[in-house]
């Protein structure tokens, strides 16, 4: 039986809390669509039972993972939140201006983030933000499933009045170094299923969950991939 997933967002597009309703449908039956309610954007997939899921919070979060992180950032900035996952589309990245036909428009990217804080001389104020990474998932000619790091950006506030040069010397030094992480992390993942061929791969908001009963996730710190046959 496939599962119609609907997750209606309460604050835009792909972003913010959701209310996720999942409603089981037999092959060639119906799925009732349910009431959004307040919502800002909504979005729905036709899930089959053969589809795999990864939910990318509890890899993101392993302790060994955390660790990599912090030391790859460097002593002078201060990871302050757990990595968070989030489906962005590619106008929605920082540096779709820039290239905006490397990707179509409504593509859908992984921007895999954390909050970070670096302090500064007594003569400046201490910077806090976020470090982000995108991520492409794929399937190559055989089907099977790849993720490339597309880009990564930081944006902060605070720093000033003297020390936003050396800030941003620091961050575009350090934040580069996590893509080969990120890679590693993303190939020894993906390796599990070298086996298996797919014809599709897709983006859900939150933690992929099929169980079918209507839930809340938060589309800002949760996102999962799924790929079917």
């Amino acid at each position: 039986m496939s599962t119609f997933s609907q997750y209606w967002l309460r604050q835009g597009l792909l972003g913010g809390p959701s209310d996720v309703h999942n409603v089981p449908y037999a092959d060639g039956g119906k799925a009732w669509i349910a009431s959004g309610g307040q919502s800002a954007g909504a979005h729905s997939w036709s899930r089959p039972d053969d589809e795999t899921v990864i939910n990318l919070g509890p890899l993101l979060n392993a302790p060994d993972t955390l660790a990599q992180i912090d030391r790859l950032v460097g002593s002078q900035v201060s990871r302050t939140s757990a990595l968070m996952a989030q489906s962005r589309f590619y106008w929605q990245l920082p540096y779709y201006s820039q290239d905006p036909a490397r990707h179509g428009a409504w593509d859908m990217l992984l921007r895999l983030y954390f909050e970070f804080r670096i302090g500064s001389e007594w003569y400046c104020s201490d910077a806090s933000g976020e470090i982000s990474y995108f991520i492409v998932p794929y399937l190559d000619s055989a089907g099977h499933l790849g993720a490339y790091v597309d880009g990564w950006s930081h944006n902060y506030s605070g720093g000033g009045p003297f020390c936003t040069g050396g800030i941003n010397d620091a961050l575009n030094s350090s934040v580069p170094k996590g893509i080969g992480l990120l890679h590693g992390l993303l190939g020894s993942e993906l390796a599990l299923l070298a086996d298996a061929s797919f014809s599709s791969v897709y983006l859900l908001p939150g933690n992929g969950n099929r169980s079918h009963a209507d839930t809340s996730e938060n589309a800002d710190i949760d996102a999962a991939i799924a790929a079917i046959p």
